[in-house]
Parts: structure tokens; C-alpha cells; sequence
């Protein structure tokens, strides 16, 4: 279980969150969502140490982690990992070399061990059959499910996404999609996915948090969502593009 519990962020006078609270079950995709610049981002990061709150606690598994150091948060990192938005691959190294190089870093593993490893991963995500090529070789989508195989290197029982979908084209986003759904639903890892993707939210998400002007508007399953009279959220969920919520 993840609990963020009253999480106050600012950036010098522009204050991004202010008194979020919330908890991620295990097992659960949840997804973070809301208008550009309301801090969905700024509170994931927060999880792994990226980001330090200026007041709030944040418990990871019952740990209380508000006071992590920066040393701390290396073995979290182990069981949380994160994918962030942009796939940052080593262009030099082939899609296995780049997922094999985590288990040889952190798990001590030989070169013909992590390769080994390596594809297991790639197998995980779709990717072995192209995995002895370069990520100049292979298009965003696939890119992205290679960054993916990576994070799943060490194991992690928790998974953050950091705008998963966004600059893939439709056919893409759908796979990354599916795969976000299909690897809780056969590992149980728990998901806290940032987006403001709708299909990818009414597709994938078992809950959907909305936060706007600092704070958690709307905390609730697809259905609710779907259902509220909230003029804000509505605005949302019909897909508008103009007015406060614009994305």
C-alpha cells in the first residue's frame, strides 16, 4: 500500500499541491490525472525521491519514508520502479544490452546471465524477437515497452508511469495500454499511471484521481467518473478541449 497523506508542494510563489491525500491499494492500476500543471507528476515523483515534499507524510508498505535520504531511497527504488516519459535508451547498445545492463549493476549478475535475464524481460513485454536491435532501429511504441522490460529487471511490486502513451500514435498507445493492464493481471504488480490519455484511463484504470487547484477533486472508479455531476470532471470525461480543464 501507497499513502500520501496531506502532501503540500511549491515552487517558489506557484504552489502546485496543496493538502493531497490519497492510497494505492496493492495490486490496483491507478490512474493520476488532470489538467497541465496540476502536479500529477510532481506527486509520483515524490514516491521515489525525485521530488521532496514541504509538508505531508508519504508510507510506502507501512514504512513511513517523509524523511528518506537520498541513500534510503535506493532500496525502494528496487521494489518501485519508474518509466518515465521519454525512453531514455543508450543508442549504442543493442534493446537486451540496455535491459540486461540494471541486473548486471545492481543483482551482480554475469554478462551471459543478464542477457539471459535480459530476454526473459523483453519475452515479458513482446519485444524478444527484436531484442539484438539498436533503439534507433525500432519505432516510440517500441521503444517504450523496452523501457518497460527494464524497469521490470529488479523485480518491482509497484510501478510508476509517468505519461505512458503520450507521442505514440493510437495503434501504439493501445499496446501500451493492454500491456500496462496485462502485466498487473499476471504479476500483480500495483500501477500508478500519469496521463491524460481517455481512453487510456476508461480502458485500463481500476481508479481514476483527479487533482485540480492543488488538491484531489474526484477519487473514484471509471464508472463513478463517469456518472458525476461535477461540471469540472464532466468537462473531462466528454473530452473538451477548451476552459479549465483544456489539456
Amino acid at each position: 500500500m501507497i499513502e500520501f497523506e496531506d502532501i503540500h508542494k511549491a515552487f517558489g510563489a506557484q504552489k502546485v499541491l496543496d493538502g493531497v491525500s490519497l492510497t494505492v491499494s496493492q495490486g490496483r492500476i491507478v490512474y493520476i490525472i488532470g489538467k497541465s500543471g496540476a502536479g500529477k507528476s510532481v506527486l509520483v515523483k515524490h514516491l521515489v525521491g525525485l521530488v521532496r515534499q514541504d509538508s505531508g507524510r508519504i508510507r510506502f508498505e507501512g514504512e513511513d519514508i517523509t524523511h528518506f535520504t537520498e541513500r534510503d531511497f535506493f532500496g525502494l527504488r528496487r521494489r518501485c520502479a519508474m518509466v518515465f516519459q521519454h525512453s531514455t535508451l543508450f543508442d549504442s547498445m543493442t534493446l537486451v544490452e540496455n535491459v540486461a545492463l540494471p541486473i548486471r549493476r545492481h543483482l551482480g549478475a554475469t554478462q551471459r546471465e543478464a542477457l539471459e535475464q535480459a530476454r526473459e524481460k523483453l519475452a515479458l513485454v513482446d519485444m524478444a524477437a527484436l531484442s539484438d536491435r539498436l533503439p534507433a532501429e525500432v519505432g516510440d511504441g517500441l521503444r517504450k515497452r523496452v523501457a518497460i522490460a527494464r524497469a521490470l529487471t529488479l523485480t518491482p511490486r509497484y510501478m510508476v508511469f509517468d505519461e505512458p502513451t503520450t507521442g505514440l500514435d493510437p495503434v501504439n498507445a493501445v499496446r501500451v495500454d493492454r500491456l500496462i493492464r496485462d502485466l498487473s493481471d499476471r504479476t500483480g504488480v500495483t500501477s500508478v499511471v500519469v496521463s491524460h490519455d481517455l481512453r487510456s484511463i476508461f480502458g485500463v484504470a481500476d481508479r481514476i484521481v483527479m487533482l485540480y487547484q492543488g488538491k484531489v477533486l474526484l477519487d473514484g472508479t471509471p464508472a463513478e467518473f463517469r456518472t458525476s455531476h461535477d461540471p469540472v470532471v464532466r468537462q473531462f470525461v466528454t473530452g473538451a478541449v477548451e476552459g479549465p480543464m483544456a489539456l
